[in-house]
């Protein structure tokens, strides 16, 4: 049923019960698992430059890498890439044909002041997306 799955994170311990969920149904259907890191280039705080996000956003791929190797997968794709957020999620799900988005969702204090970039990918996608809590 899902032969790509795509698992956007921010390396922040949300993802961690959605990577979960992302890399046991990518073992039960025998699926790719991408793991993807949007540097978000709105977010550069002074001082911080694209190298240090990247990586950040390197290990944050690798830890799914790993993750899921650990669980027997071996078709593990990582990407790091740049952009807004919840649009380059939905572009590499389309670039990729990904059958299915899973993500973490945000419980801080954002997502009161704005839409979550989980609530983003959710509401435009094409693609079937389960959000973690």
């Amino acid at each position: 049923m899902y032969d790509s799955i795509l698992i956007p994170t921010d390396g922040r311990e949300n993802t961690d019960r959605a990577i979960d969920e992302a890399i046991e149904l990518a073992r039960v259907h025998g699926s790719t698992v991408h793991a993807l890191y949007v540097v978000n280039s709105a977010a550069i705080a002074p001082g911080m430059d694209f190298e240090d996000l990247e990586v950040a956003g390197e290990e944050a791929v690798d830890y799914v890498a790993e993750r899921a190797a650990d669980a027997g997968l071996e078709d593990v794709r990582t990407t790091v890439t740049h952009g807004l957020r919840h649009r380059a999620i939905l572009q590499y799900a389309d670039d990729h044909d990904v059958d299915l988005i899973v993500m973490g969702r945000n419980r801080g204090l954002d997502r009161f002041l704005r839409k979550s970039v989980s609530d983003r990918v959710a509401t435009d996608s094409t693609r079937p997306v389960l959000v973690v809590e």
